[in-house]
């Protein structure tokens, strides 16, 4: 398999709520998908963070685009794959158990097809949520929980259809890839406004300045990790991009009100 596309999962544990049978990533590759359709059992989980493709089944063909996120369900005969010529990054994750199927039963996982959730969920999170190794069923079952947090996010829209086009783009952007620093100048330039005009209208629209947007998602990752993982607060700083675990829980407390040692023993 290429370096740019990883295994992170494979057979885990089978668990009282379910199992994660398979997950990875694509880093600006072109997949290697099946030219007709195919039909999964259990779930499979689609985000894609750069690239365009398409996404096939039995309604048609609909477009894939950064922030794309596609759960499909099990049975579903379908088939998606990066434009002709085209590269991308995903991170994928194949999955079943009775805890998928209650929040999927209960309308909280993104709905069919392809979906673009705002603020798109951060993929460190994501990916450092199936980079674990449980160590037992106990921590496949928090891995789990971990990646069912990832997905009510998703199926969540903060900010739906009411913001311009540049502003869309832009929270995408944010949200995205929380682990890498950000040039706000280029962010603004990319979605065609001068600096100052950015952070006015994304202030405006969003309801916070662009920098405390993406703070807020980096934090709102972190504790999803905390409560849902047993990543250390080292590893946890290192996926979401802090300096050192010391900044990172600076920066915790000070957001929620707590350390992150004790918001993970809440």
């Amino acid at each position: 398999m290429d370096q740019r596309t990883r295994l992170l999962v494979a057979d885990a544990p089978v668990t009282r709520i379910g199992r994660l049978v398979l997950a990875g990533q694509v880093i600006d590759d072109e997949p290697v998908m099946p030219a007709n359709l195919r039909v999964m059992d259990p779930y499979v989980l689609s985000a894609v963070f750069a690239g365009h493709g398409v996404y096939e089944d039995a309604e048609g063909t609909r477009p894939i685009r950064p922030g794309t996120v596609t759960v499909v369900r099990p049975g579903v005969p379908h088939r998606y794959a990066a434009a002709p010529g085209e590269r991308w990054t995903e991170v994928f994750a194949v999955f079943d158990g009775p805890l998928f199927e209650g929040l999927d039963a209960a309308g909280a996982l993104p709905a069919p097809g392809p979906q673009h959730p705002s603020p798109t969920p951060a993929m460190a999170a994501l990916q450092a949520v199936l980079r674990m190794t449980p160590s037992g069923r106990l921590a496949a079952e928090h891995q789990l929980m971990a990646l069912a947090d990832w997905l009510l996010d998703a199926g969540r829209s903060d900010a739906g259809g009411s913001l311009t086009a540049p502003i869309q783009t832009a929270v995408e952007r944010l949200s995205g890839t929380l682990d890498a620093p950000v040039d706000l100048r280029a962010l603004a330039a990319e979605v065609g406004l001068s600096y100052d005009a950015f952070r006015r209208r994304f202030s405006a629209e969003v309801g916070r300045s662009p920098l405390a947007f993406r703070n807020e998602r980096r934090l709102a990752a972190a504790a999803t990790l905390l409560r849902h993982t047993d990543l250390t607060n080292r590893a946890v700083a290192r996926a979401l991009g802090y300096v050192d675990e010391f900044h990172f829980s600076r920066r915790f407390r000070a957001h929620h009100g707590v350390p992150p040692g004790r918001y993970r023993r809440r």
